[in-house]
């Protein structure tokens, strides 16, 4: 949980859209709290600029200003998205295996290419899995030569969440595959509480053959939607870390996707990496940069911005998702922000540990949350400051991410 708050906060401080997590409340909670912190870091760093930039005017030679900053404050935090399946599904499993079944002279190759250090085998017996840390990339399983790894599948369930909770999640993501045209319609039906409350519905679905007839029939299961509608093509699940090569299956079945005619948008996942928007740009599948755009994609920011539901098919890629490669570039920032994160989030009071804070700005505060609504320029923000290097390295990395330029 202190992993996905920080993640949360430093996605959140670099400009992203939407934040995909697991639905479970303890986690809901975890990301809100990792708001809150963006939030209260994002008001530190404003107040601190306008302080370096008063005794700038007053004393340009004793200012110790050495390097200008992008400082880039999105209008709102992100959309909370929570992922939920229908039935089996890569995404919704743990690994597990009985360490009194390894080999004594075994290589370990599970522990050596576990991308989140889950796997533990410790001098004082802890050996194992840690459930908390796994996200069921499977690549354990595969690995171990005596084949004593499993999944353990587990099933979401929308009734956990009170109404009261409802309120704080934005969006929802359908994991699903091809055939399941029952399991969906009772998973959809089963989310009836919900839908007053979502701003956008994402549907992620693997390649099979004639996907695009599944993906038409889970449109009718779904009409009338009144809300934003994402394809999500997921080509292949949590591997954007592995190599260039991961993205082109995604891509593959995004072309699918859009020669379907589908209502609503299409967006990446499942193998994006650094190499993904430069393969879409080649392919002619993002839109051009132009005088209107910041960006050289259409991020969701900007597509979902009108109230009203898009209807007609789309002819471009609105949007690309990054999981394990985000946590790959953003985990070892982690380290390096929590020793000056932790004294200013305590003194400044961020939302305390269990909680879900508000989410409209406080009132008394007299200032929004999220205070500016455009990249700024600033050349007041000391560069020797960890946090702001911690932060402004982060912006760069998401923010290459969202453009496509290089990393």
């Amino acid at each position: 949980m202190p992993t996905i708050r920080r993640l949360v906060m430093v996605y959140a401080l670099a400009g992203v859209d939407c934040v995909d997590v697991a639905a479970d409340m303890a986690v809901v909670t975890a990301a809100h709290q990792g708001l809150a912190d963006a939030a209260t870091v994002a008001r530190h760093l404003k107040a601190k600029a306008a302080s370096l930039s008063s005794a700038d005017e007053a004393s340009p030679d004793e200012a110790s200003i050495d390097q200008r900053i992008s400082y880039f404050s999105p209008t709102e935090p992100p959309w909370l998205m929570v992922s939920l399946n229908d039935s089996e599904d890569p995404h919704f499993r743990k690994a597990f295996f009985d360490a009194a079944h390894c080999p004594v002279d075994c290589p370990r190759p599970c522990e050596k290419l576990c991308p989140t250090h889950a796997i533990r085998f410790e001098s004082q017996g802890q050996h194992g899995v840690k459930p908390d840390l796994c996200y069921g990339c499977g690549r354990c399983i595969a690995a171990c030569p005596v084949q004593n790894i499993v999944a353990q599948p587990y099933q979401t369930r929308p009734e956990d969440f009170s109404d009261e909770a409802l309120k704080t999640i934005d969006a929802v993501e359908i994991h699903t595959q091809a055939g399941r045209q029952q399991a969906f319609a009772d998973l959809w039906h089963r989310l009836d509480p919900w839908r007053k409350h979502l701003k956008l519905v994402s549907i992620s679905c693997p390649d099979a053959p004639n996907i695009e007839n599944y993906w038409r029939d889970l449109y009718e299961i779904m009409a009338p939607l009144r809300i934003p509608l994402i394809w999500q093509t997921d080509g292949r699940p949590m591997s954007g870390d592995l190599g260039k090569g991961t993205t082109h299956a995604t891509i593959r079945l995004a072309q699918k996707a859009l020669a379907a005619q589908l209502p609503g948008y299409v967006q990446l996942a499942g193998g994006t990496n650094p190499y993904t928007v430069s393969k879409l740009r080649t392919l002619g599948l993002v839109q051009a940069k132009n005088a209107d755009s910041d960006s050289a994609t259409n991020h969701l920011g900007k597509i979902l911005g009108n109230a009203t539901p898009v209807l007609c098919p789309s002819q471009t890629i609105a949007g690309i998702a990054y999981g394990s490669y985000a946590r790959t570039l953003v985990m070892p920032l982690l380290e390096t922000l929590e020793p000056v994160l932790t004294p200013l989030l305590e003194i400044e009071g961020s939302a305390p540990q269990g909680t879900v804070p508000d989410r409209e700005p406080p009132s008394d505060k007299g200032q929004l949350l999220w205070p500016s609504s455009k990249a700024e320029s600033i050349s007041i923000i000391d560069s020797t400051c960890d946090l702001v290097a911690a932060i402004n390295q982060a912006r760069q990395l998401i923010g290459a991410l969202k453009t496509g330029d290089s990393c």
